[in-house]
């Protein structure tokens, strides 16, 4: 019986093999790289969302936290009626006027109630506040509050509080309890005083 063998493959056709076996390979391999960059996006990302996702809950928390540790209330302070006159008898034996309490606001500036005794050698003396208003409350006496200039004619004007308003040439007599509000840069001075003249002087904006 006589055996057929098979043609011996051409050049070409090693060649050819060849070129469809290494095709085949790098596919396959193009394949695998594809898979594993697939699962390691996959695992950045669910990672990246946990991470996120435990960021949004602590942040939740700690608001919750804070707001449930409300920060304490502000202390208020407190001065005695002694400590009151002490500080009117320190005034009146100094410039007449003293620092009963001062404070710094955000922006720096200071703020403050001063004690202030006036006595007959103050009367007539012109002075303004330059950059604060001062809320002046009688506290003992009485004088003439004038404010300098020409009277414009007209009725007495009312503030919607149920204040008065005063303006250039116009004297008004005040007395314990009376509270005058000046605002900056408005001259006034005091005349006819009886003593013990004292007010207190909060400054305000």
């Amino acid at each position: 019986m006589v055996s057929q063998m098979r043609p011996k493959p051409s050049g070409i056709e090693l060649a050819t093999d060849c070129m469809v076996c290494f095709s085949e390979i790098i596919e396959n391999d193009r394949s695998v790289f594809v898979r594993e960059d697939k699962v390691d996006m996959l695992s950045v990302r669910t990672v990246m969302m946990t991470a996120l996702t435990v960021m949004v809950f602590c942040a939740g928390w700690l608001a919750k936290t804070n707001a449930q540790q409300k920060a304490p209330a502000p202390l208020i302070t407190y001065f005695s009626h002694e400590k009151v006159d002490v500080s009117f008898a320190q005034a009146l034996a100094t410039s007449g006027s003293k620092d009963l309490f001062t404070r710094k606001d955000r922006q720096g500036r200071t703020w403050a109630a001063h004690t202030n005794s006036r006595g007959k050698a103050d009367e007539g003396k012109l002075h303004s506040h330059e950059d604060w208003t001062a809320v002046v409350v009688i506290m003992s006496g009485a004088a003439t509050f004038i404010t300098p200039g020409t009277a414009s004619p007209g009725a007495a004007r009312g503030t919607p509080e149920g204040g008065q308003l005063i303006g250039a040439g116009e004297s008004h007599r005040i007395s314990q309890g009376d509270v005058v509000i000046i605002p900056p840069d408005a001259p006034h001075l005091y005349k006819n005083i009886e003593e013990p003249f004292r007010y207190l002087v909060v400054e305000t904006p």
